[in-house]
């Protein structure tokens, strides 16, 4: 085992490998966790076509959650996207009438970015206060003094505690997912930099050296695909560690699942970064290849970003990489799905590692010479 400690030393002896491996996630991860726990309110645009008593109390109310402002129906599109507002609620005109007398109810839209948005939580709000209201309306039989009164009295419920818990249950896991892929966009990148080892005792004569030693060509590769998986392991142990118990970040009822999941990710990114070190003529093209073929895959699958923010084109390209099935299963895990609920996701990613190995050994170019 001589090449997997020798392997070992070189990794932890640079410090480019050192940033990339703990200062670049710990950082970053950090800023997130400082971010989510400086506020979690949220800018919330609103567009009222009833203005009655009702809509007002509703409106009261949801300045609990965020910021207020009033926008009109055509603003929506343009106010989310460029990121001015998270939400937009639009009260139809009519609603508190057809509450109060009990009729078909007009409900209240909302608009937002699917897992960009925090709109889980003004959803849950507003769907709870909406029920709540026409079980008033029902009991009131369009007695308007009756009914507000029951509003009274329903707001002097523990209603808003109940909504505070699952909106900071949702951002807990929005904090949780975006960590978790700052920290698989570090894996990425620090599996395609070690890889090029090879390269380098291509091009300082170890390579010909330990083959005219007696240390077969397979013996050095599973050295090799070994230390590289254990600095992933070690990566891994290390920013879960800060994170979880310095950092206070929560990863979801089975840090053991989501371990596993990260280190199978990190066997698919060492048969990437085999796969880039094989078909690079020389050590400068392997670097170069490993800046233009990690950042693209840790943008596609949605580390920096939730996928949802990209275009149906690009979301569809981005099941192409490992990065996007390692970031499905992550969320699954942090909302509290079991183990098994991720076998697809698992399985795909073996996939990637028996099909990155294949491309590197099926057609490679020659270290030996």
């Amino acid at each position: 085992m001589t090449i997997f400690f020798n392997n070992l030393k070189r990794i932890f002896r640079r410090k480019a490998n050192i940033v990339i491996m703990f200062i670049f996630p710990i950082v970053f991860i950090s800023a997130i966790a400082a971010f989510s726990n400086a506020g979690s309110g949220l800018s919330i645009g609103i567009i009222d076509n009833d203005h009655t008593k009702l809509t007002s109390i509703l409106k009261t109310k949801l300045k609990d959650k965020g910021t207020i402002e009033v926008i009109t129906k055509n603003d929506i599109n343009n106010y989310i996207v460029d990121k001015k507002i998270d939400t937009a609620v639009v009260i139809p005109k009519g609603f508190t009438e057809s509450i109060i007398d009990s009729s078909k109810t007009t409900n209240i839209e909302i608009y937002g970015i699917k897992g960009v948005s925090n709109d889980s939580s003004i959803k849950y709000y507003i769907n709870s206060f909406t029920n709540a209201a026409q079980n008033i309306g029902a009991a009131a039989k369009g007695d308007k003094t009756k009914f507000y009164n029951g509003i009274k009295d329903y707001e002097k419920g523990n209603f808003s505690s109940i909504v505070k818990s699952a909106s900071s249950e949702k951002s807990k896991e929005q904090t949780s997912s975006t960590a978790i892929g700052f920290l698989i966009a570090s894996i990425i990148y620090l599996s395609t930099m070690i890889t090029t080892l090879i390269l380098e005792d291509k091009k300082d004569g170890v390579y010909n050296r330990m083959f005219a030693s007696g240390v077969s060509r397979n013996s050095y590769i599973i050295q090799c695909v070994l230390s590289f998986v254990t600095a992933n392991i070690v990566q891994i142990l290390g920013v879960f560690l800060v994170i979880k118990y310095m950092l206070k970040v929560d990863l979801g009822p089975s840090p053991a699942s989501l371990f596993v999941v990260l280190v199978v990710f990190g066997l698919a990114c060492t048969a990437l970064g085999i796969l880039i070190s094989n078909r690079s003529k020389d050590l400068k093209q392997a670097n170069s290849m490993t800046v233009l073929v990690s950042t693209p895959v840790a943008m596609l699958g949605g580390c920096y970003w939730p996928k949802e923010v990209m275009g149906k084109t690009l979301q569809q390209i981005g099941n192409f990489v490992p990065s996007s099935w390692a970031m499905d299963a992550t969320s699954k895990l942090i909302s509290g799905n079991s183990f098994a609920s991720i076998y697809k996701e698992i399985g795909v990613m073996f996939i990637f590692v028996v099909v990155f190995f294949v491309l590197a050994v099926v057609k490679k170019v020659d270290v030996a010479k």
